[in-house]
């Protein structure tokens, strides 16, 4: 099959691949249709070549026809087959065109989940111990919050949910990056006056990230954040207050939000990548409040707080890369 399927997509002969796969699928020697550790990285080879070469549409397009086939072919066959990552990949891409449509993917891939967690067995907190660690809960978590943000307008909106779906697409399949090239990072974009604060609470959030607080983690991210700011807008810019409710308050008193918004009106952010990136740091973090996340349906855990990590590393990254352009 490996040959074949190859040939097929030097080829460019999507169609037959996916075709391929599925006559596979249904015999079931060579690929165990329940076993989604056989199958799903051939499906996401094909998606991610027929997304290089033909766009998103056409990947989602691949995803739903593999799971109408799931549906109507394999399992009238095979009995319930576990579709969670099928739903997971439609839930991504659709974050790029329609939030409340992946949301509702992002559930059935939870459901699927559930399904599976619960015939392995265990108790119910087990079972939800296992469940908060799959990729769809992470998405859930972001997702949930992301879409009780108010935006200043829906194309805001909808721009943020496109870079969000790239970054987290990238963290949530394996891209890390190294401390080294975080500490160049921080030392590239940080102003020489504050960089001793910034470093010593990028510190404190390796070991929260490092001990598995999720709230530590969370909140200390958007510290950073708050300290590079706070850095730029007062000696780059020179701006020593901010107006807060009509009044004029000491920059260094300021929260990340209101430094947020002004970094915003001055183009601090080398890119629209960067920006959504930092936008969904301020988002977690200004949600930080227990009434809040009693009201949230899917509650943060570890994977979720160090999924923000890693997106904002990758995020100072890119932003560090800028600089180096400029200089």
């Amino acid at each position: 099959m490996d040959t074949r399927l190859t040939l097929l997509l030097n080829s460019k002969d999507y169609e037959t691949a996916r075709e391929l796969l599925q006559e596979t699928l249904l015999v079931g020697e060579l690929l165990d249709p329940k076993n989604d550790r056989e199958w799903a990285p051939i499906a996401d080879k094909i998606s991610a070549q027929i997304e290089s070469e033909c766009g998103l549409n056409t990947s989602i397009a691949f995803w739903e026809a593999l799971l109408e086939f799931f549906i109507d072919s394999l399992e009238p066959l095979w009995g319930h087959i576990h579709k969670g990552h099928i739903y997971f990949r439609l839930g991504i891409h659709s974050i790029r065109q329609d939030l409340k449509k992946a949301y509702s993917y992002l559930e059935d891939a939870y459901k699927e989940d559930f399904i599976y967690h619960s015939q392995k067995g265990g108790t119910e907190q087990e079972i939800k111990s296992r469940l908060q660690q799959s990729s769809a809960h992470v998405a859930l978590v972001l997702l949930e919050r992301i879409i009780n943000e108010e935006f200043s307008s829906d194309e805001e909106k909808k721009q943020f949910a496109n870079l969000f779906g790239s970054s987290f697409d990238a963290v949530i399949f394996g891209q890390r990056v190294s401390p080294e090239h975080i500490i160049d990072a921080l030392n590239r974009i940080t102003p020489e006056q504050i960089k001793h604060v910034t470093f010593s609470i990028y510190k404190e959030l390796s070991i929260a990230a490092d001990k598995e607080l999720q709230i530590t983690t969370a909140s200390l991210t958007g510290t950073v954040l708050e300290s590079i700011l706070l850095g730029i807008l007062l000696y780059q810019n020179g701006i020593s207050t901010l107006k807060v409710k009509g009044k004029e308050k000491d920059i260094r008193q300021v929260e990340l939000g209101t430094l947020f918004d002004k970094a915003k009106e001055l183009d601090v952010f080398p890119s629209t990548s960067v920006q959504a990136i930092m936008y969904l740091v301020k988002i977690i973090r200004n949600r930080l409040h227990p009434g809040n996340e009693l009201s949230q349906k899917y509650e943060l855990t570890p994977r979720v707080s160090i999924t923000l990590k890693i997106m904002f590393e990758q995020a100072l990254i890119e932003w560090s890369k800028q600089i180096s352009r400029v200089e």
